[in-house]
Parts: structure tokens; C-alpha cells; sequence
């Protein structure tokens, strides 16, 4: 009986301090953003001088339904901010990589990457994690491959048949970047990019 106590204890503690964990890690972030349905946080993430960012919103659509499009990936560039070139490279079980390119304003070179997404599913609620593969493919001399991008897409059902969207990510982009472009690309390309989901779904 004393075994079962103590066990008991160890494991409410246990709880009770991955709660207190996960109530700290929320207070890093701050609000950004708050416009047309759609928060955008950010915060700081040690040894780097680029904010990780969270956008959130809901979207009137199933999550299946937000989770195919993103498999489409030679349709990234009619809806995803910047997006100017995507192809399949291959897709197997619950995972794809793809190649995509982002155009940046003039004098900043272009961005790009092979990625890997990983699709998981739990009842209706989809999560699908990204991360570059920078050494995948071959590199392109007019273009700056971003060496990390670590972050994920949640698309949880609602009971109203809608879905609660968190767009999460942290990435480097390589190479030399004013400090402007940097610290508004944060905030704006969540919200740009989950503003045009929003109207795509309506």
C-alpha cells in the first residue's frame, strides 16, 4: 500500500510539473497580432537572432480537408505568400518531400529548400511537422539554401465542423538579411498566410 502511495505522489507530482512547464512555455509568448480572426505570437529562441512564430485561426473547413491541400504541393504558389516554384520530390506512407522557392525583395536573394512533412493523425485533429533537408538536393548558385526550418501545422477539429489552425515555426534563413525584412517577416508571414486560407475555405 505505501508502494502504491508513493508511486501515486511521484506521478501527480510528475504531472503537475509537465503542467507548470507547459504554463511557462506558453507566457514566452507574446501577441503580435490580433486582426481579422487571426493571433500571431512570437518569441525568442536561444543561440538565434530570428523569433519563432505561432499564428492561429480558425478556418471553415475539416482538417482533412486543410491537410490536402497541403499535399498539393505544385499548388503552393497560388496561395502561399511568396511561394514562386514547388514540386513533389516523393511521397511515402504518412511522410512527403518537396522542393519549394520563396521570392525575396530586391536586393536579398531568393530562398530555397527541400522539406520533409510528416503527417499524423488522431481521430479527426491532423498534425503535420516540417523541417528543411538542406543537404537533400542539389543547391543552386542564384539562390540561398535555408540551412533550418523546424515547425508544425495543427488543424483541430471543432465541433461546429470548423477547424482551430496553429501555424508554428522557427526558421534561419541564411545568408545576410536586414534586420527589417527579419523582424517583419515574423509576424507577417503568418498572418498572410493564414489570411489566405481563410478566404480560400470560404
Amino acid at each position: 500500500m505505501k508502494t502504491l502511495k508513493g508511486l501515486f505522489s511521484i506521478l501527480t507530482l510528475a504531472a503537475f510539473s509537465l503542467t507548470l512547464m507547459a504554463l511557462s512555455a506558453d507566457k514566452d509568448w507574446t501577441l503580435r497580432k490580433n486582426e481579422d480572426g487571426i493571433k500571431v505570437y512570437t518569441r525568442p529562441v536561444a543561440g538565434s537572432d530570428l523569433d519563432e512564430f505561432k499564428g492561429t485561426c480558425t478556418i471553415n473547413a475539416k482538417p482533412v480537408e486543410l491537410a490536402n491541400l497541403l499535399k498539393k504541393v505544385e499548388a503552393y504558389p497560388d496561395w502561399l505568400p511568396n511561394c514562386i516554384e514547388a514540386k513533389l520530390i516523393k511521397r511515402e506512407g504518412n511522410t512527403q518531400i518537396h522542393y519549394s522557392q520563396t521570392e525575396a525583395p530586391f536586393p536579398v536573394s531568393n530562398r530555397d529548400s527541400y522539406y520533409r512533412y510528416t503527417y499524423t493523425e488522431k481521430g479527426s485533429d491532423i498534425r503535420v511537422k516540417m523541417e528543411a533537408l538542406p543537404d537533400y538536393g542539389p543547391k543552386r548558385e542564384d539562390v540561398v539554401r535555408m540551412e533550418m526550418v523546424e515547425g508544425y501545422w495543427y488543424f483541430k477539429a471543432t465541433a461546429d465542423g470548423k477547424t482551430q489552425v496553429t501555424y508554428q515555426v522557427h526558421a534561419d534563413p541564411g545568408g545576410s538579411i536586414p534586420s527589417w525584412l527579419t523582424n517583419s517577416a515574423v509576424v507577417d508571414n503568418p498572418y498572410n498566410t493564414l489570411s489566405i486560407l481563410i478566404d480560400h475555405f470560404k
